[in-house]
């Protein structure tokens, strides 16, 4: 049991704590402002709050994807569309979360793995 714990320590430990501050607060606002009020009367709060904690990761295969097939490119559009994009993005991110965030957290768990095998 130690062990596990210790690898999700490790998982949790391995992205930017920048970045899992900033995925949780916008993947909470999404969720409060967008999801919740529609299925206020069905929310299932336990599966919401695991979506809600898996939201990071799935975000983290989405932008190493977007990034390896953009790059570094800037793109200029008006700022609805950037927003429509924004919404669009994390519409599919929570829908689609069971079957992304097992990818990004095989990949933390794939860079990591000479730590995890010293254990």
């Amino acid at each position: 049991m130690e062990k596990a714990w210790n690898i999700v320590k490790i998982i949790f430990a391995s992205v930017d704590r920048g970045y899992l501050i900033r995925s949780y607060i916008l993947g909470f606002l999404y969720m409060a402002i967008v999801v919740a009020p529609h299925t206020f009367m069905y929310w299932h709060r336990d599966t919401t709050w695991i979506t809600l904690l898996l939201f990071p990761f799935a975000k983290l295969v989405w932008d190493g994807v977007m990034n390896t097939l953009i790059g570094n490119n800037v793109f200029i559009f008006p700022i609805w569309i950037i927003y429509l994009w924004k919404f669009t993005k994390y519409y599919i991110l929570i829908k689609c979360i069971w079957f992304i965030c097992p990818l990004g957290i095989a990949y933390l768990l794939f860079i990591n793995r000479e730590y995890i095998k010293q254990m």
